[in-house]
């Protein structure tokens, strides 16, 4: 099947071509962007094709990607790659509904989590995608938990693990911590035996120390780079202003990993330090990271906090709250 490459934050992935979407009779109800506005239609239910299933999906996560994609309707960049009605959505829990050919790993049935390509996202009743992107959903979750581990576990994952090399003993700074990555990063950190300082509001300060920060900073009541020093790594997921404060924090030649976007070389140079972004990875697939993630949930070290699960329809409503930026873990769409 013909893909068409799409760059989206921390890698890029491979969106199906409006051939993969061809399905028979059957309809379901999907959430609709049309204009920059989402609705309610009613749409074919699409066919997994080689090395693909159908996921019958019962939850939907809400990331700040998917308005940003609304917001930017207009631009016809974006219409030419997401197409006039582009169903958005990147990750979702439920069951396999239907296996492409060649695929022998998964059966119809099997609970599982995904992250899942705009224009054919989760958003929707069903979705198709590559067996690259799916995983066992973890036992012990809701679906609604687990929808909320595909993008911020694998992003912050991907962050610490894999660029940062963090390791044991580490001093580490989560800017935004109470946030669906920060949240995801702050465990995960923690599970690798670091020293996790990280930033919230003040509501927010508890649920940091529930989750794992060794310390929890109020980032209204003063600036926070003041009241932390000699980091090893900070990762930055707010915004990149706040990446060029935090950089202060960090010993010489520490590292700053940013996933709002490429901080300024100079500036990284000025302060002695490192800085990077997780990057694009030529559609590495997400599988391994999946169930790296997996284990540590089943271990009874990484939970997900759902902030609101929200009907389906009332995804527009979702996306006003995730602008506000002040949400503690996750925006859930319940779709069954």
């Amino acid at each position: 099947m013909r893909r068409l490459p799409l760059i989206f934050g921390w890698m890029l992935i491979l969106v199906p071509t409006a051939a993969a979407w061809a399905a028979g009779e059957r309809t379901m109800q999907a959430m609709v962007l049309e204009q920059g506005r989402l609705h309610l239609a009613s749409v074919p239910v699409p066919e997994p094709g080689p090395g693909e299933v159908r996921i019958e999906v019962h939850a939907a996560g809400v990331n700040p990607a998917d308005w940003k994609i609304a917001h930017s309707a207009s631009d016809p960049r974006m219409a030419a790659r997401y197409g006039a009605h582009p169903i958005l959505g990147l990750e979702a829990a439920g069951i396999i509904d239907a296996v492409g050919p060649s695929v022998t790993e998964w059966r119809r049935g099997e609970p599982v989590i995904a992250i899942t390509f705009p224009p054919h996202g989760s958003y929707a009743q069903y979705v198709v995608v590559s067996t690259a992107f799916v995983a066992p959903k973890p036992r012990s979750m809701t679906y609604e938990e687990a929808a909320g581990i595909p993008i911020a576990g694998v992003t912050a994952w991907r962050s610490l693990i894999e660029v940062a090399h963090l390791t044991n003993g580490q001093r580490v700074l989560i800017d935004g911590g109470a946030g669906g990555v920060g949240s995801a990063a702050v465990q995960i950190a923690k599970a690798q035996g670091a020293y996790v300082v990280a930033t919230a509001s003040k509501r927010h300060l508890g649920f940091l120390r529930s989750i794992g920060a060794d310390e929890a900073i109020d980032y209204t009541a003063g600036p926070f780079e003041q009241k932390v020093k000699d980091m090893d790594v900070v990762l930055e997921t707010a915004d990149l202003q706040n990446g060029i404060r935090a950089m202060s924090t960090l010993k010489p030649g520490g590292l700053l990993v940013s996933v709002v976007g490429a901080m300024p070389e100079a500036t990284c140079k000025a302060a002695r330090i490192r800085c990077a972004i997780p990057g694009s990875s030529g559609g590495q697939p997400a599988t391994a990271f999946l169930e790296d993630i997996g284990r540590l949930v089943e271990a009874g070290k990484y939970h997900v906090s759902v902030e609101r699960a929200l009907p389906l329809r009332d995804a527009a409503q979702a996306w006003r709250s995730s602008e506000q930026h002040h949400t503690q873990g996750k925006l859930i769409l319940v779709v069954r």
